[in-house]
This record gives C-alpha cells, structure tokens and sequence, in this order.
C-alpha cells in the first residue's frame, strides 16, 4: 500500500461543507487540501443535471448519481423517463437539481457571502412571491393577512414583534419546543397561528408545526428580516442561477487555484487513528488501488450516521451514539414537471405556491392531517432552468423518514403513488388547460435530501460539535453538526464553525453580524 504524506488538510466528502472549508483553508490559510470524494462527482446532495452540466449523462448514470446523492430514486414518470431523455430533451434542454434547493435570503445567503469574501461570485436569482391557496386560487400571503378582521391584523404584527425581540441566545430556549405549542403559547388568535404555522412548515420543509423547531425558526426568521430581505417582495428566497450544483464548482475552483487537490472515485474506507490521534486516511480508488495518506488534521464530511464504516464506534462516546441514533433527515416526495408555458403568469408569481392541505391527503395516513403541497415554477426564477420558452416545474410534498405515531411515510410505496395521483388532480383541477401544457413529469423519492430536519430534540445543543470528543486532529462539517439555519445556508456556517476549530481563529467574521 502506497503512502503520501505532502498534505496539511484531508476532507473527506467533496459536499457543500467539505468544500466550503476546504476553500477557506486553502486560501486563507495557505494549506495544503486534499479532498476525496466517493461518488465520479463532486457535490454531494447539491448536484444538477442538464446542459450546463451533463448533457450527456445516461438514464443509468443519473439513476445511480441520485441514489449516491440525496439517496433518491425515480417513483414515477409519464411519459417512461427513457421518452423523457430522449423526446423531451430532458438533459439537453432543461437544467434539473436533485431536490428543490431553495435558499433563505436569496443572494444575502450565507454561502454566497463566504464566497465573496474568497474572490467568488455565486449567481442568484431571487424568488418574488409567496401564494397561499383559498377559495380556490393562489393569493400573496400578504394579501390573505390584510383581509382579516382588524383584531388578528394587529395581533400578527403584535406576534411578529414578540418573536423579532427573541436574542439568538434566548432563542435556544426553544429549540426543542415545537412551533405550534410555541404559537399557542404567545397568541389565542387562530388566523395568526395558522399563518405562521404555515410558513414555519415551509421554511423547514416539514408538513406539520408540531415537528417543526420554534427555536430555529425564530432565528431564521429574525435573520432574515435584520438582512432586509422578504419572500414576497423579492429577495427571501431564491435558486442558484443555472443549477445548485454551480455552488460547489465555485468553491472547487477556490481549492485548486489555492493548490489543493481534489480526487473523485476515490472511497475513503478508514480513518486512521494512532494514540487516539486522527494521522490520515485509507481509501480506494475505482481502478483497486489501495494507499494510505497522511496529514495532521481531517475533516469529516460524511453524516455521523455512516461514519461507523470508516471509524470505528469505539471512538464515539455511548451519548453521541445515542444522538446519532435520533437523528433523522429531511425526506419527501419531489416532482419535476416540463411545461409548454407557465400556468401562472403575471407579477408576484415568481416565487412559491403553497396549499396547507393537499385535497385528498387528509384521508391518508400521514402527519398533520393532511399534507402542505408546494410548488415553483423554477425557470420562470431562473430562465436557464428550460429552453425555448418552455417551463420548468419543481414539487414538494414531506415525507417523514420516521414517525412516532405510525408507519414511516417515505418507505410507503402505496401511499406516494397516492400523492402523485392527488398531485395530478388538484393541476388538473385548478388548472383547466393542464393537459393541454403538460409534456411531461417524473417524480422521485428523496430519502435524505438534507442530512436533519429541524425537528426539536436534535437541534442547538444535541448537534454534534465539529471537534471530535475521543480523537484529536478529527473535525466534522456538513449539515448534521453544530450550526443554525435552513439545509445549505446552515451548512455554510457550520464550515465557519470548522474552520474556526481547526485554526484557533474566528471565521464567523465573513459573514455579515445578523448571520453569525
């Protein structure tokens, strides 16, 4: 077995944290990186697929890159998916991402702010807009909340102080009180629970306030509005221009114009430690080559989860392995949808479209008494999404991966194939020209599209630390480790949080103060 040794820094996992840390490191520090990534891409659950990427990329090729990124895989399709490729142009005309990788503060996230301070510029195009469904057609959320009596008028604006007067410090109080208990909490006013039960849900891509965290929300929220931002008005949210996947090619280019190095098909089967101390990595390559390479700090970029492959559990503590035992990910039924044109046109509609109950999941057996459908037209967002004109569709329902109270919803096979069809019949039924527009769809199931929901019980201070407790020199980034905030805007402040463990410094400091 071959053994290197010309490297300050190995990461393991070229993800969203891996290489966000990777960057700085090698910029700002000068260091050596290496970073090894299993899959033949890097990315992690932040690929994209299309013209911009893989124009060429096979149906078994996608098929598998799915499964090893957001462990997702293809439900349903009509026409087949083979037509899809092939008539339709799907990787020839249209960019898509694994999931729907929305963002909180659109171009003031903050990944795009680490990126600035690096030299880079990561193009964003903001959301404008956020739909509510009643009486039968989307409305601004905005404009549902004016028409309410007077009373729960000034009690929402009484809420909304309440809650922007919480510190981040007094928020975690919070943390593992679900959103609804605290809404109840603060106010008796139904039209104002209802309402920002239903965003909660939304920012944390859950069905019910009952699982969401108050606590985390609360931070979300109140960054949000110190950054002057503001979902319906334009800047709340927003996609990456021409894929999610141009996030990680930017911090990429960082670590190889800063001499690092960045190695794919190149799996990572043991962590070496000695003396309780991480010295290096064993991996192995496609091609069968085994080697050994050392360094005085790694990184982690793998899920605590998986790590028992490559660490052995001796090195975690028995009340960290509890905490990786509870921990579960963000999972749910994602649908990609090709249009002839938008089905929604006009001012505001660039945004997101929400129904707080789809019609006919309330007789399913799922969370919440029904299920929260959303939906964006994505290339009306980002008009590279679809050639000629076309439209460009993203759906989300959540599925949770574990449920307390019954079967677990994202392995129930029956009951998806029930939701697509439900999907279906609320278009068709809201939308009278939706056969004749429709082209095609498919839809896939997203196991773990982000590594923790924001559920109370597994946030603030039962993350994991991204200093290892029983092995010096081993860090850990990505989105189940400490950090606060929505999937990859939460990640880029965990590598801030890694990176500052790994120095002895405060890069925090790259981010504007309503972030930190």
């Amino acid at each position: 077995m071959a053994t290197a040794n010309n490297y300050d820094v190995i990461i393991i996992g070229a993800g969203l944290g891996g290489l966000i840390s990777g960057a700085i490191l090698a910029k700002m520090e000068g260091k050596k990186v290496l970073v090894l990534e299993k899959n033949p891409d890097i990315g992690g659950k932040i690929m994209s697929y299309g013209y911009l990427h893989n124009p060429d990329i096979t149906e078994g090729e996608y098929r598998k890159s799915l499964a090893a990124c957001g462990h997702s895989s293809i439900v349903h399709s009509e026409p087949a998916f083979p037509e899809i490729m092939e008539k339709h142009g799907l990787f020839k005309n249209y960019i898509v991402d694994t999931g729907w990788h929305q963002m909180s503060l659109g171009p003031r996230n903050r990944f795009a702010q680490i990126a600035n301070a690096l030299g880079k510029s990561i193009p964003i195009s903001p959301t404008v807009g956020f739909l509510y469904h009643q009486d039968g057609k989307f409305m601004q959320l905005s404009d549902i909340a004016n028409s309410w009596p007077k009373e729960s008028q000034q009690e929402r604006k009484r809420v909304a102080k309440y809650t922007s007067l919480i510190s981040k410090e007094q928020s975690h109080q919070y943390d593992h009180v679900d959103y609804q208990a605290f809404l109840e909490s603060i106010t008796n006013d139904k039209n104002v629970i209802d309402y920002y039960g239903l965003m909660g849900c939304y920012s944390g891509g859950l069905n019910c306030p009952t699982t969401v965290s108050a606590g985390e929300i609360i931070r979300v929220n109140n960054m949000n509005n110190m950054a002057g931002m503001h979902f319906q008005k334009g800047g709340g949210g927003g996609v990456v221009t021409g894929g999610f996947k141009m996030v990680a090619n930017i911090f990429a280019d960082v670590i190889r114009e800063s001499g690092g190095e960045i190695r794919t098909n190149s799996r990572v089967t043991e962590i070496v430690v000695k003396d309780r101390k991480a010295v290096g990595v064993r991996l192995k390559e496609d091609s069968g080559v085994e080697q050994e390479i050392n360094a005085p700090v790694i990184i982690n970029n793998i899920p605590p989860r998986y790590l028992g492959n490559i660490l052995p559990q001796t090195y975690w503590p028995m009340e960290f392995k509890q905490r990786i035992e509870n921990q579960f990910p963000l999972a749910g039924l994602l649908g990609f949808i090709g249009l002839k044109e938008p089905i929604e046109k006009g001012d505001g509609r660039k945004g997101d479209f929400s129904i707080r109950q789809l019609p006919g999941t309330e007789e399913l057996d799922v969370i919440g008494e029904g299920s929260i459908f959303s939906f964006e037209q994505t290339s009306e967002v980002d008009p590279t999404r679809a050639k000629n004109g076309k439209c460009l569709m993203n759906t989300w329902i959540s599925l949770y991966p574990k449920n307390p109270f019954g079967a677990t919803e994202i392995t129930n096979d029956e009951l998806i194939q029930k939701m697509i069809q439900l999907i279906y019949d609320f278009f068709r039924k809201q939308y009278p020209q939706w056969d004749d527009v429709y082209e095609w769809g498919y839809f896939t199931r997203a196991k773990d599209m982000y590594g923790m929901s924001i559920c109370p019980g597994q946030l603030g201070e039962r993350r994991l630390p991204v200093k290892h407790p029983t092995v010096e020199n081993l860090y850990h980034t990505g989105d189940t480790v400490a950090q606060w905030g929505i999937a990859s805007d939460g990640v880029g402040y965990g590598a801030l949080l890694t990176v500052g463990e790994v120095t002895g410094k405060d890069y925090k400091s790259l981010i504007a103060p309503w972030g930190r």
